[in-house]
């Protein structure tokens, strides 16, 4: 569970960074260039109030700290924390969180600074990825790109001209959500389709019987890669779909490059080629003008980056 690599230094602002959803809670002790010296990760209690994870938070981070203390690291001077939800970067309120039902209006900014003492930067888990991208992975080359999350719904990190484009409440990115009914799903969106979480459920759908009921998106990803055709079916769906999703984007904004998150990093080319061909197909844009589409160079890295990600995209918002 625990990884480390050759010693931090005093005064490079090491960060405790904070990773936050359904699937886990994960904590990293981390620097501004990006390396992750120490982590550990619980299950998240998606079914209690905030001040019962802010409780485990605490504990965590004592027993990381105290594997840090040991390696006479320095103590973290900053808080880093990526979240699933719609968190208002101006009102440090994450107002909603699909992962969390029970948590609503949190305070998030203000109680975690409080709990450790430090001063905290948080960022919805998109915004996070497109800034991590935008530090260290697929994005650094460019100042308008796009980062695509997929769990707990498929959500827009945006960077325009170099600088994180946010909106009040925190709902910005959100595409997840569209309407996309087929004649099979009369009610579908693009969550449907292409959510980490619900594809599982698709899958079971389109072809009863082939995987076993508590299959796993991973696994499925490596059936995909390991060529099973049901498998590939699915992600063309998905391609297919996100590609329509992605349209009113890839006008809009004119990204350089298009990044694919976690895990969907994890498929083979075939995927980026269904993309984009979904993706031309649905902007109408010829092969010279449609943006660079690239999984992400962190993939498997993105979540323990993602947590570090909005304290040091802070120390320079413009790139």
């Amino acid at each position: 569970m625990l990884r480390a690599n050759p010693p931090a230094v005093s005064g490079i602002h090491n960060i405790l960074g904070i990773n936050i959803d359904g699937e886990r809670v994960l904590l990293v002790y981390g620097s501004h260039g990006g390396q992750v010296f120490e982590r550990v990760a619980f299950p998240p209690p998606t079914d209690e109030p905030f001040s019962s994870t802010l409780e485990a938070l605490s504990t965590m981070a004592d027993h990381l700290l105290s594997l840090t203390q040991a390696q006479r690291l320095p103590l973290p001077e900053k808080l880093s924390v990526s979240v699933s939800g719609n968190y208002d970067d101006d009102t440090g309120l994450l107002e909603s969180a699909p992962d969390f039902p029970l948590w609503k209006l949190i305070s998030l900014r203000s109680q975690l600074s409080l709990r450790f003492n430090l001063p905290a930067w948080v960022a919805k888990k998109a915004d996070a990825g497109v800034m991590a991208e935008a530090l260290f992975g697929s994005g650094q080359q460019a100042r308008n790109l796009v980062f695509v999350s997929f769990n707990p719904t498929v959500r827009l990190g945006l960077i325009a001209n170099g600088s994180l484009y946010r909106s009040a409440g925190g709902s910005s990115g959100d595409i997840g959500i569209q309407p996309m009914p087929d004649e099979r799903h009369p009610l579908a969106t693009i969550n449907t389709f292409a959510d980490a979480s619900q594809l599982v459920a698709l899958g079971h759908d389109h072809f009863p019987g082939h995987w076993p009921k508590e299959i796993s998106v991973y696994q499925m990803i490596s059936d995909a890669n390991s060529g099973d055709p049901y498998a590939i079916e699915l992600f063309e769906l998905a391609a297919a779909r996100l590609g329509q999703g992605l349209a009113g984007a890839a006008h809009l904004l004119r990204p350089e490059v298009i990044i694919i998150g976690h895990p969907f990093c994890q498929l083979g080319p075939w995927f980026i080629t269904a993309l984009r061909e979904s993706l031309e197909k649905n902007t109408g844009l010829n092969e010279a003008r449609l943006p660079h589409i690239a999984p992400s160079e962190l993939c498997d890295r993105l979540p323990e980056l993602q947590a570090l990600a909005p304290a040091i995209f802070a120390a320079h918002p413009a790139l």
